[in-house]
């Protein structure tokens, strides 16, 4: 188990919870991913943070999740983990592809979607655990196959809801609004325990034989007062048809100096890199109309990006934004960091094939 390299994505209710069995279990290569810092209802919801809030008081409150995690997996069990203090499209795919395992225990659609979509890329399976909201007493765990053949998470989602999805987290086009989102895991206790002990058997059996899990399924955990016990139910988890990510682009990922401009890895060689997220380079407040060179992911600038002029959050819309840089585009001129793109990040490489010439430009001599 201890050779088992895992990423935790979400550290909140069921992720700290998951933290907990994964620390006593000696699993000592985890990377945690979430960009929030430590909240009055983490520590309603979480006896680990309500142990970490005993220790240190409000103090807490200023710290990231992560480092919280980090820091008291590392004192109570001499675990040394590492955490991101940051979204999951916004974690390098260089450190994600050195994982064995993604798991999800997010509350945001938007973060699964955006979870399964790194895993489906790197050809890493991806469990994912939730609890159902209001205390009610039931959770959900699904293992996603990273097969072709298997159902993927978005394979679960209406055609609605992904289209939906899927225009907010990849889509260049300047109209896409804020995608719904459930109300934060506010599961039972019981179920919160329950869901992550559920996790850590499959996480286990992963451990012990890496190719054991091939399908993709998922499973409800619920209380049966009737026989006073937790059981679970099989959940049908078939492929859709109509699902995008089972034709991937064909390519090669590779990562960029993070220094040097895209151009000079490019090579001159009819070589273009794809970006994973589409990336805004400059955008305009529409509530004071401030221009701004965000360099940012389009999905996040949505979201949380801070007018520095009138301070409203969400209110800058993109007026350029890449989604893949050629030898001739502006941007190549421009490092990763530059660019604000993650360090360690991978891109797609493709080739594009020049036009074909028409025999008028053959023929006719140059002046």
């Amino acid at each position: 188990m201890k050779d088992l390299r895992l990423a935790v994505v979400g550290a909140g209710t069921l992720g700290s919870e998951l933290g907990r069995l994964l620390a006593e279990n000696s699993f000592s290569n985890v990377l945690l991913v979430d960009p929030d810092r430590l909240e009055p209802h983490n520590v309603a919801l979480s006896s680990l943070y309500r142990d970490i809030f005993a220790e240190e008081g409000p103090e807490a409150f200023i710290h990231y999740k992560t480092e919280l995690l980090v820091d008291w997996v590392r004192q109570k069990y001499s675990l040394i983990w590492e955490g991101f203090a940051a979204e999951i499209a916004d974690t390098s795919l260089g450190r994600l592809a050195l994982c064995d395992l993604v798991i999800s225990c997010t509350d945001s659609t938007l973060a699964r979607v955006e979870t399964a979509l790194a895993a489906r890329v790197l050809n890493l399976p991806m469990l994912d655990g939730g609890v159902r909201g209001e205390g009610i007493p039931a959770g959900r765990v699904s293992w996603f196959s990273p097969s072709h053949e298997a159902a993927c998470y978005l394979c679960g989602i209406s055609e609605t809801r992904r289209a939906e999805l899927l225009s907010y987290a990849l889509s260049t086009s300047l109209g896409c609004g804020l995608p719904a989102e459930a109300p934060a895991m506010t599961g039972a206790p019981d179920a919160v325990r329950e869901t992550a002990a559920a996790m850590l058997q499959l996480i286990q059996s992963f451990s012990a034989d890496k190719h054991c899990l091939k399908t993709s399924f998922s499973s409800r955990i619920e209380w049966d007062p009737t026989a006073q016990s937790w059981i679970q139910k099989d959940l049908k988890l078939p492929r859709s048809v109509t699902c995008p990510w089972h034709d991937l682009p064909e390519g090669e990922w590779l990562p960029l100096g993070y220094d040097q401009p895209i151009r000079d890895s490019l090579h001159r060689n009819n070589m273009r890199v794809q970006l994973l997220w589409p990336h805004c380079l400059e955008a305009r407040c529409h509530v004071c109309g401030h221009q701004s060179t965000p360099n940012l992911r389009v999905a996040r600038l949505r979201r949380k990006a801070v007018c520095a002029r009138c301070g409203t959050t969400g209110s800058y819309e993109p007026t350029r934004i890449i989604d893949s840089v050629g030898d001739e585009d502006f941007a190549a001129d421009f490092t990763p960091r530059q660019l604000g793109l993650p360090k360690q990040h991978l891109y797609l490489f493709r080739r594009v094939f020049a036009p074909m010439m028409r025999r008028k430009d053959v023929d006719e001599p140059v002046a």
